[in-house]
């Protein structure tokens, strides 16, 4: 562009005038002709966007712009009247809320959980009552001990629970899981009033994991998994046993890792119970449920 020649007779005030407009010309040629300038390599900022704005560049030209190179803000309530204030129509409003930016959303905190029962503080485990005297549970400085005298039964007692969603997690954490060579802890979930049918989860100190569907007492095995390397076995050791169902999908881990997982023929949803294998002592420490979005 050639330069601006003035006269030397023209005030001041004219000189200021005519490089104000040469100005915004330059600005505007920059806007419309984005890759004809130098390339821009960072996101649009919120005074380039008023600024474009306040030199008259359309509102679809800013959005260009946006689009093409992000912007470098977030539209919220202080922003959207700075924009207003410059003259922003709701086309440029709306635009700018479509097109990326390069500010993160802040996180949204975890949901609180459905349940989170730590044994020892808390007075479920109260109610763990069986007719059957080789079942006992009573409270410990570290949790509730679960014991099953019997060799041949299981000691399962429900949990008081209401009827969890269909995308839930689940977490048990077990103590003492070792304290006996073939004890075994059990996750029932999805128990029905009605049939009183339910899944289970069962982990077992010789390292064998295996999901079952009870009815009427006998377990359907749908998935069976030995030898599983991240069950802890030493006799003072923290096991955490988790389910996670999404929908029809049951996934199945020990210690944070994955160890199975299974389709259902229809949605999981129910209510909890917890139990003991045979010839098992071991300390229940904490239930946790968790919705799961």
């Amino acid at each position: 562009m050639s330069a601006l020649s003035v006269s030397p007779t023209v005030s001041p005030s004219v000189v200021q005038t005519c490089r104000v407009v040469v100005g915004a010309i330059v600005l505007l040629l920059a806007a419309t002709h984005p890759l004809a300038a130098q390339t821009q390599v960072r996101a649009l900022s919120l005074a380039e966007v008023i600024d474009l704005r306040q030199h008259g560049v359309s509102s679809r030209q800013i959005l260009r712009n946006a689009r093409q190179y992000c912007i470098a803000f977030s539209l919220d309530d202080s922003v959207r009247r700075q924009l207003t204030v410059a003259g922003a129509d709701t086309l440029l409003m709306g635009g700018l809320s479509n097109v990326c930016t390069t500010i993160r959303a802040p996180a949204k905190p975890p949901a609180p959980p459905i349940i989170d029962d730590e044994f020892a503080q808390s007075s479920t485990a109260g109610g763990f009552t069986w007719s059957n005297p080789r079942c006992k549970a009573r409270f410990e400085n570290e949790g509730v001990r679960m014991q099953n005298t019997a060799a041949d039964a299981m000691c399962m007692v429900r949990y008081p629970s209401l009827n969890l969603p269909t995308d839930v997690r689940l977490d048990l954490e077990v103590a003492q899981l070792g304290m006996t060579r073939h004890g075994s802890v059990l996750l029932g979930f999805g128990r029905q009033d009605r049939s009183g049918k339910y899944y289970s989860l069962s982990v077992s100190a010789d390292r064998n994991v295996e999901l079952c569907w009870y009815s009427d007492r006998h377990c359907n095995s749908l998935v069976r998994v030995e030898r599983v390397a991240s069950v802890e076995s030493e006799p003072t050791a923290i096991n955490h046993m988790t389910v996670e169902v999404r929908g029809q999908d049951i996934a199945l881990f020990v210690n944070e890792t994955k160890v199975g997982q299974y389709t259902a023929d229809a949605l999981v949803s129910g209510r909890l119970m917890v139990g003991v294998g045979p010839q098992t002592s071991l300390l229940l420490v904490r239930l946790r449920a968790t919705a799961l979005h």
